[in-house]
């Protein structure tokens, strides 16, 4: 009789303590929901809701716009939205359905950074800038659809960080290890992709008040969209544009 009752009370304070963790709120990171920062933050964005309109309801002075440009090189991106706050970066991407198209698991999407807006660090220039103008110090990297061609899987991309000399070219990147979902996003409707990157999952600690992002969408392993893209003169690749100017927007933190 007291070896069951032992056995008993350890399976109550077994019990308990998981009682104590979920009403204390200890979650695996991975876990965490679009709003939730370990504080009451509420995002004035959703990302699970199948809409845009909220971004209506934001300040257009705090939302930062690329649009396609006359006679692009590249034509299936049309248009990209970005709103930061001190929790997580927003966006929009408006793309032509017909050119970026289901091919299996090799829609890549990659997402460039001057993260500590600066143009002394980083480096590759390929796809945006030529030497000095927001060099790349993150990119991440992740397929659409899965190998059906059915399922959006953007939540779990590579994140790297720039591994070469300053002001340099080339595919020189060293994978970091996260500690979460780095990405939420969700396909609204053909032609738009709305997606986040929350902030404290993504392991980088140069932030400063602003930063720069441009986003690359593949089909079969080639561009079909670029933004921000402004053309040369003679279609050269390097140098084509720097990337978007976003300000955080603090006012949301108490």
């Amino acid at each position: 009789m007291k070896k069951i009752m032992k056995v008993n009370w350890k399976l109550a304070l077994l019990c308990l303590a998981t009682l104590t963790m979920v009403a204390c709120g200890h979650k695996n990171p991975a876990e965490y929901s679009d709003d939730d920062e370990g504080s009451d933050y509420e995002s004035p964005i959703r990302i699970n809701d199948h809409s845009i309109a909220d971004w209506d309801a934001l300040d257009p002075a705090k939302v930062a716009v690329s649009e396609i440009t006359d006679d692009p090189l590249y034509t299936a991106l049309k248009k990209i939205k970005v709103y930061a706050d001190h929790v997580y970066i927003n966006f929009i991407l408006f793309y032509d359905p017909n050119e970026w198209k289901v091919f299996s698991n090799e829609d890549f999407l990659h997402i460039y950074m001057n993260a500590d807006n600066n143009d002394e660090t980083g480096g590759y220039w390929d796809q945006f800038d030529a030497p000095n103008q927001g060099n790349t110090d993150l990119m991440f990297e992740g397929v659409v659809w899965d190998a059906e061609g059915t399922t959006f899987s953007y939540n779990l991309p590579t994140v790297s960080k720039w591994a070469g000399e300053p002001n340099v070219d080339g595919w020189k990147w060293e994978v970091l290890p996260t500690t979460g979902t780095v990405a939420n996003t969700q396909i609204v409707e053909p032609g738009i992709l709305e997606g986040r990157l929350t902030k404290k999952f993504i392991p980088f600690d140069k932030w400063t008040s602003a930063f720069e992002i441009g986003f690359d969408i593949q089909q079969n392993h080639e561009s079909v969209g670029l933004l921000p893209q402004i053309n040369t003169p003679d279609y050269e690749h390097i140098g084509r544009s720097r990337k978007l100017y976003v300000e955080f927007d603090m006012s949301q933190k108490k």
